[in-house]
């Protein structure tokens, strides 16, 4: 049964400061990479923050391993735009999607 993951980007070294994600080197290829996740469900919500200090993306996967392995082909990942620095199961307890 897949589990959801809280899943917290910070800048990268390559990760261009005073520049949105948008203007970030890569961003096509992180978009269309991202879209996929989201289109087949693996990926419930993600964004960077306001600030633009960092991203949060909720993940829907096996086991935290499997976040990991996911985002090793994210193209912001490979090319250090950012970095995973944590992962967190997250247990739903309010969800408004699921209300009738």
């Amino acid at each position: 049964m897949k589990k959801t993951f809280a899943t917290f980007f910070s800048p990268g070294p390559t990760w261009i400061a005073g520049k949105t994600s948008r203007e970030q080197p890569c961003w096509t290829e992180h978009a269309a990479f991202m879209d996929k996740l989201f289109e087949n469900g693996t990926v419930i919500l993600g964004g960077p923050y306001a600030d633009y200090t960092g991203l949060l993306v909720i993940v829907e996967a096996l086991h935290e391993e499997e976040v990991y392995e996911l985002f090793g082909d994210d193209p912001f990942v490979v090319n250090e735009i950012v970095r995973i620095s944590s992962i967190h199961e997250w247990l739903i307890f309010l969800d408004a999607r699921n209300k009738q």
